[in-house]
């Protein structure tokens, strides 16, 4: 009887183990499907999962890794993130596993009402476990009565509901930058909260309020605030705080009117009030602006971790194990320079803490090997005095050995050189002449608006009803101005090797992405705009903010050119060079294909009635070859005009002479 019952649970067994595997297989087919907040130039996020894709597929994942963007770059387009959330998950009806990367994303996912989203698993990662409330219904989960607009919401009780696997996350300790302050510059009461118009940032203003208003009463709150400010209001707001105020710095990279602002927002701010004092809340700014402040650790390896992670629980069939639940280590993060600038005591730093741009770093390695850095310079200094004397004899010896030679062919040298010389001259001439004619035009327009209608400004009233299309002309005319200097200082550093190339691996879809959503709105109603992408990511070896630049100067003049029709930008990898082949092609007026080679030159203009000084194009090639590429037009594409341009999945660092 036993052996009987034994046997019937064998067979139970393995018959109950065969449908388990089958659904463990048929699960690992499925989607990784990773949605991600951000579109604009965000390198942590776009490393971050292209180092988990990566780890995933290397431990052999079967699911098939899906990158959906919210594009959730400012709190101006909040009311439509719900809605464009739902329509990136009915691409993907049943995913296996969800990540979502940045707290928009959190917030929008714990809004859904449909079961089956509690119940699939999911991994939340780069955020802030506090987010901003908000009175409008765009947002539920994060929706207040309106009569208690502001205040946080706990993503940690909003995901209760839901099946998240993991959850990574930083809490800001806003209590020790506070306490800094108060240590380094005692009997501080004005406290200045700087935050941009993002919904990162005004989580991060919102928890620094409430933590300052509930435990420190008496202190005066001073917004700097980008959601209600451009740059230049922020900037004069700056300049004139009361002294004695002391600044914690959130995040800046949109200002009101959604100008992005990248690494130039900090020296801007600090040229503004030079003698503010400035805490980082998140190291923002700590380096070259903040004097320092408690920091979240990043975490470098967090792709990898997440990626092993949801291998164990899928292909691997761990789906028990524990809830990953992560909140980030803060450490002190100071820069010395800054410290020093304000006449702070380095005994009143923390112990343990972080110190950047250390001045003495060099004089200590000095002292600790004096003997060997005195022994390596001279052994230096010998070699140094044996070459010159070497190369001294060897110019002599070769000086007289050519001595004959020379006397033959001098007469003939000095005609070439004469000949070379006067073809430079007549080219430097040239050169010189249409630079001063087309910067001299180009110029002197959009200046004499501006001091023509600056003067009739002045001779106005307050209350005169034009002043406003005046001033409106003014700010365009000064638009042009500004993009006409920067294209010649452009031009003259690439020209003079001293523009900076920092070349890095990277996934370029979101530089493409964030491109062209920033000039849809420049373009004709009747002209569409769109990116083609044959493969879901495009991993090459390049400085983004230049490949930014050449994408922004050809889909411009694709769209200056196109007034019904599309614009398109289309990308394709080459493995057989070994290049990524960028094409920008529209229906526009087209080029004639005698011209097509003209453009590139330097002043070129094929239509003197339209803006612009003909610098794009040649700064565009000079560029790209920079980036290892090469640029033409495609001869044989007739609806229009199509640029096509190359960057190398690798870099290659070429000689000082080649």
């Amino acid at each position: 009887m036993k052996r009987y019952v034994l046997g019937l649970l064998l067979v139970a067994c393995a018959f109950l183990r065969v449908p388990m595997a089958f659904a463990q297989s048929v699960k690992a087919a499925g989607e990784l499907l990773i949605i991600t907040s951000y579109t604009y130039e965000g390198r942590y996020e776009y490393r971050y999962i292209s180092s988990l894709v990566k780890a995933y597929q290397d431990a052999g994942g079967q699911c098939t890794p899906v990158v959906e963007i919210l594009g959730s770059q400012s709190l101006d387009g909040h009311t439509e993130w719900f809605d464009r959330f739902k329509s990136l998950l009915a691409k993907h009806p049943d995913p296996s596993f969800i990540v979502l990367v940045g707290a928009e994303a959190w917030a929008c996912y714990f809004s859904l009402t449909d079961p089956k989203y509690k119940k699939i698993p999911v991994a939340c990662f780069m955020g802030q476990r506090y987010g901003a409330t908000l009175s409008d219904h765009s947002i539920p989960s994060v929706q207040v009565d309106e009569r208690n607009p502001k205040g946080v919401a706990d993503f940690m009780e909003l995901m209760k509901p839901f099946n998240v696997k993991s959850f990574h996350h930083y809490e800001y300790d806003v209590e020790s930058d506070y306490r800094l302050i108060q240590h380094f510059f005692p009997g501080t009461k004005d406290i200045v909260l700087i935050s941009d118009n993002t919904y990162v940032g005004l989580g991060e203003m919102r928890i620094v309020e409430h933590t300052l208003k509930t435990r420190y009463p008496d202190i005066t709150l001073h917004y700097i605030d980008g959601s209600r400010m451009s740059m230049d209001e922020a900037l004069q707001a700056v300049s004139t705080l009361p002294r004695g105020a002391v600044a914690i710095l959130c995040i800046w990279r949109y200002d009101r009117k959604n100008v992005i602002y990248m690494n130039n927002a900090d020296y801007l701010f600090r040229e503004a009030n030079p003698h503010l004092p400035v805490f980082s809340l998140t190291s923002t700014g700590v380096g070259y602006w903040c004097i320092g402040g408690s920091t979240p650790i990043y975490d470098d390896h967090e792709g990898e971790k997440t990626a092993a992670f949801i291998y164990d629980f899928i292909d691997k069939g761990h789906s028990m194990q524990p809830m990953s639940l992560v909140c980030y280590e803060n450490e002190y993060k100071f820069d010395a320079r800054q410290l020093k600038a304000f006449r702070i005591d380095r005994k009143l730093v923390p112990q343990h803490s972080v110190l950047v741009n250390e001045e003495d770093g060099l004089r200590q390695f000095i002292a600790e090997y004096k003997w060997y850095v005195l022994l390596i310079l001279l052994v230096v200094a010998l070699l140094v005095v044996g070459f010159i004397l070497s190369t001294r004899y060897s110019l002599r010896i070769r000086s007289l050995l050519k001595r004959v030679e020379q006397d033959k062919l001098s007469l003939q040298r000095s005609e070439c050189e004469l000949r070379i010389a006067k073809d430079r001259a007549e080219e430097s001439n040239r050169l010189k002449t249409a630079f001063i004619q087309n910067m001299s035009h180009e110029i002197r327009t959009p200046l004499n608006a501006i001091v023509g209608f600056s003067t009739i400004l002045e001779d106005e009233t307050k209350d005169n009803q034009d002043l406003k299309e005046y001033v409106r002309i003014i700010s365009h005319n000064s638009d042009l101005l500004l993009k006409l200097i920067n294209d010649v200082i452009d031009l003259s550093r690439l020209e003079s090797g001293r523009q900076y190339f920092n070349f890095e691996r990277q996934d370029v879809i979101g530089v493409c992405t964030q491109t062209v959503s920033s000039l849809r709105s420049s373009a004709n109603p009747f002209v569409e705009l769109r990116f083609v992408h044959s493969t879901p990511t495009i991993m090459a070896e390049t400085d983004a903010i230049r490949l930014q630049q050449v994408l922004v100067n050809l889909l411009g003049n694709a769209l200056k050119f196109t007034q019904v029709g599309f614009v398109e930008l289309r990308v394709e990898p080459n493995d057989a060079t070994g290049e990524w082949l960028f094409s920008v092609a529209d229906t526009g007026c087209g080029i004639p294909v005698e011209k097509q080679q003209a453009v590139f030159e330097r002043f070129v203009k094929l239509d003197d009635y339209t803006q612009g000084t003909g610098l794009g194009l040649p700064i565009c090639q000079i560029t790209v070859e920079k980036l290892g590429g090469r640029i033409w037009i495609d001869p044989h594409y007739t609806e229009g005009t199509r640029f096509m341009f190359t960057i190398p999945y690798v870099h290659k660092q070429l000689d000082e002479g080649e």
